[in-house]
């Protein structure tokens, strides 16, 4: 999370939370569609913030629920990758989650690939 500026995640943000419409005018289905993908959306953003205000000495706790949350953002916001205000810049996922290692960093990842394992490519 580190390396996701405060540019970053405001303008993901913005993003995201721009393209879930209102439920107000919606109905039915479509109605609790949009609030589930607004729930989910903020409380995504509700732990990248959190995690972004609390102390250093606390990082440690917060920061792979924080990690998480951005992915799920980014992933959110490629819903929409097509769209002209996409911030493909902001849209960095900050680690990728992959076979037996869920956790893995991008280099780890990479090094089970060379390696043969997972099947990673």
């Amino acid at each position: 999370m580190e390396r996701i500026t405060e540019d970053q995640v405001a303008r993901l943000v913005g993003f995201v939370s721009a393209r879930i419409p209102e439920t107000a005018p919606l109905q039915g289905e479509a109605r609790r569609t949009a609030a589930a993908l607004r729930l989910a959306a903020n409380k995504q953003i509700a732990a990248v913030i959190f995690h972004r205000n609390s102390p250093v000495e606390h990082a440690g706790e917060t920061e792979l629920h924080a990690a998480a949350s951005w992915n799920l953002l980014v992933a959110l916001a490629g819903i929409w990758h097509d769209h002209p205000e996409f911030p493909a810049d902001a849209a960095v996922e900050t680690f990728d989650f992959d076979c037996e290692s869920p956790l893995s960093t991008t280099m780890h990842r990479n090094s089970l690939a060379i390696s043969g394992h997972c099947g990673a490519s």
